[in-house]
């Protein structure tokens, strides 16, 4: 039935109502789901609550989220934080005692409080070997109870590995809105579990289900489970909901190019709660505008006019999401990373990745208004942090796994989508001060040149952070603005020690796998060695690469990039989607000072004429670095698939050279071995001396937070 159709049949009566049971009849709990959404039981009776709220993860930096390491003082902060753009926070799975110690002691002094909406995780892994998610019931029902005792403060909980524990003294339940339970539902557990499962309703106390499959059968006895666990025990009701994605709506999805994600549905409107359940449901879905394809391909969506009058793909879902489902609809995770890489495409522009904060806050808080004109109970942001445990579909082969929270992936849009940054505390901010260079590595020329002074280069300083590679190269003189059509530059890095000749009509060789080019804004980039380059090893016979051309060196040096759609048909149009791949290479030129009111977060390279200096950031991965805390960067042997091997540092040169006029740009022909203007730290003929640059591994990284810009676009901008 449509839900603006099935609303209006029930007029002030209310989803509740509907079930059978009123308020003065049955428990009169704190907080229920009425037709439109959640409610709060006040004085006066029951009053609409709107959710606004942020997702709230348990990793921080150095840590995987098993470890449960986030301590009380770092709960205090973010939580006061959260307070001021959001009324409500999620969690995913059972914190550390100090997380509800710390909500506890927040709601007992703020004026309106932070209300939870407390998760239970599925073990994934385990849940995919078993296959049907009936074989692990137990161990889930488990976690269930133990979720009900720990928002009543009334739990201790023995260590496992993976889990947080402790004693849990703090009872949050009358700030708990509601349980969400589990997780974005792997296609093929719900298809086997519907397979080998009874098809027979499911009868519960508190949930039973109307023609549901037996996965959802099995959805609804884990919520009779959290429902009974808290009756029993403590004998009150909140609303309890499962998780659910958009591969497994409801909805068809004939321009899904992927089978799998249109394989199963999952329909929260076939468990209802029964007529002891007062405290209700709804139905929860984690929603984002670029996955799957589904989302830019439908026309119904892409087309879709929002309230702005706009062309909106994620309003127009969410409107049929709406209209489909006779529940209210929370969307409990939204948002875009704003990482430096991308993944996904989206049709309208919000991308999975490459934005800089300021957009992604725009983004988010267009999509919170978007959920909110969609007649929603209110949306969730994901998430609260950057989570450097994080990989990403089209770099995740470049990375060590045990070793990603170690270091900070700026290329990896999974990693960027909190609203809290941890920076390296002793940061190079690239805006031209000396910020960060105390103690980097200085190479001075071995010897003097005839140069023009632009050209001339005096110093080159080397220095490195959890995020990647910082180098400055200062000249003689720098006009301002720079003359690009008279200058550029050359940085060359190496990590295999191999001495290969350099691009861009350079003359000259080096030992280095990477050559940056600095040309200006729109000519700069990172170049890699052909043999050497992770993305054509990956995906370079899907791509149309000729592979014997890189594996042996032929191509030269070649763009470095990265894949962020394989290809597909469209199924309903027959209409063939091309394997696309963009330059992550190419060079952004800002200020990358977040306290300066010109800050992009983007921002590769600074150039400031006041202190001569070009500044440089380079992302570890676009470098092959597969680890730079423990030293291991990608194999050259692409029969390695890209495997990890141990290195020593990386050796560096640097070098100018005048620009022709054509349209590549390529170095002028000049009397001499070599046609660049100057070299650091020099040359023996048409071989570029270099310097070698090391650092020390390290185990746990250093670093200060710092809210994004997005952040405060959110608290300016939320209602």
């Amino acid at each position: 039935m449509d839900r603006r159709q099935f609303l209006s049949t029930l007029g002030a009566v209310g989803v509740v109502g509907a079930a059978g049971c009123t308020a003065e009849q049955g428990v009169r709990p704190s907080f229920r789901v009425g037709a439109a959404g959640f409610e709060r039981r006040t004085d006066g009776g029951y009053r609409p609550l709107s959710v606004r709220g942020v997702n709230l993860g348990m990793a921080k930096p150095g840590r995987f989220p098993g470890e449960a390491a986030i301590t009380r003082s770092e709960y205090d902060r973010w939580l006061a934080s959260i307070g001021e753009i959001a009324n409500v926070v999620r969690t995913y799975t059972i914190h550390p005692p100090s997380f509800y110690r710390a909500l506890a002691a927040y709601n007992d002094e703020a004026a309106e409080p932070l209300l939870l909406l407390q998760g239970t995780w599925v073990p994934t892994a385990e849940l995919l070997s078993a296959g049907d998610a009936t074989a692990i019931s137990e161990t889930v029902d488990a976690e269930l109870d133990r979720t009900v005792d720990v928002v009543h403060g009334d739990a201790m909980l023995s260590d496992r590995p993976g889990h947080a524990a402790g004693r849990y003294d703090a009872d949050v339940s009358d700030a708990t809105l509601g349980f969400l339970f589990g997780i974005e539902w792997p296609p093929e557990v719900v298809a086997e579990t519907n397979e080998r499962g009874d098809s027979s309703p499911y009868a519960g106390t508190y949930f039973e289900t109307t023609d549901g499959t037996p996965f959802e059968g099995w959805l609804a006895g884990r919520m009779d489970r959290l429902a009974t666990r808290e009756m029993d025990g403590y004998g009150v009701q909140r609303p309890v909901a499962f998780v659910n994605w958009v591969t497994a709506d409801p909805l068809d999805h004939p321009y899904e190019p992927f089978a799998n994600e249109d394989r199963v549905s999952l329909d929260p409107d076939r468990i209802d709660p029964t007529a002891e359940f007062e405290a209700g449901t709804l139905a929860s879905y984690h929603v984002y505008p670029y996955y799957p394809d589904l989302l830019n391909e439908t026309p119904e969506y892409v087309q879709y006019t929002d309230h702005r009058g706009e062309r909106n793909n994620f309003a127009g879902y969410l409107n049929d999401l709406v209209d489909e489902t006779d529940l209210p609809v929370l969307v409990s995770e939204f948002g875009v990373p704003s990482s430096r890489g991308l993944a996904h495409r989206n049709v309208h522009g919000r991308d999975q990745g490459g934005h800089t904060e300021q957009e992604q806050g725009e983004i988010v808080a267009a999509m919170f208004a978007d959920i909110s004109h969609a007649d929603t109970a209110g949306g969730i942001m994901f998430a609260w942090q950057n989570e450097w445990f994080k990989r990403t579909w089209n770099l995740d082969a470049r990375s060590v796994p045990g070793r990603r929270p170690f270091w900070s992936n700026v290329e990896t849009p999974e990693q960027r989508f909190g609203l809290l940054a941890f920076d390296p505390p002793e940061q190079v901010v690239l805006d031209g001060s000396e910020a960060g260079w105390d103690g980097a590595e200085s190479v001075t020329a071995a010897e003097s040149t005839d140069a023009e002074p632009q050209r001339t280069l005096r110093e080159l300083r080397v220095t490195h952070d959890v995020e990647g590679l910082n180098c400055r190269l200062r000249f003689e003189e720098l006009p301002d603005p720079v003359d690009w059509t008279r200058l550029n530059a050359i940085i060359t890095i190496g990590l295999t020690d191999r001495t290969t000749a350099l691009p861009f009509g350079v003359d000259a060789e080096a030992r280095a796998d990477f050559v940056v080019r600095l040309a200006g804004p729109t000519d700069s980039r990172l170049l890699v060695e052909s043999s050497y380059d992770a993305f054509a090893s990956e995906f370079g016979g899907e791509a149309g690469l000729p592979l014997e051309e890189y594996r042996d060196g032929r191509a030269g040096f070649v763009p470095v990039r990265e894949v962020i759609n394989r290809g597909y048909t469209v199924p309903a149009t027959g209409e063939e989607v091309p394997f696309e791949a963009v330059e992550t290479g190419r060079l952004r030129y800002g200020n990358g000072n977040p306290d300066a009111e010109s800050y992009d977060s983007l921002t590769d390279v600074h150039v400031d004429p006041a202190s001569n200096s070009i500044e440089l950031r380079l992302p570890w991965i676009l470098l092959n670095v597969a680890d730079p805390s423990s030293k291991q960067r990608i194999a050259t042997d692409w029969e390695e698939s890209l495997g990890p091997v141990p290195f020593d540092g990386v050796t560096l040169s640097a070098g100018t050279f005048l620009p022709d006029g054509d349209r590549d740009g390529d170095a002028v022909a000049v009397d001499g071995p070599t046609n660049l203007t100057d070299q650091l730290p020099g040359s023996d003929g048409t071989v570029l001396d270099s310097v070698e640059y090391t650092w020390e591994p390290w185990d746990q990284p250093a670093y200060r937070e710092r809210l994004k810009e997005s952040y405060h676009v959110l608290r300016d901008q939320l209602p």
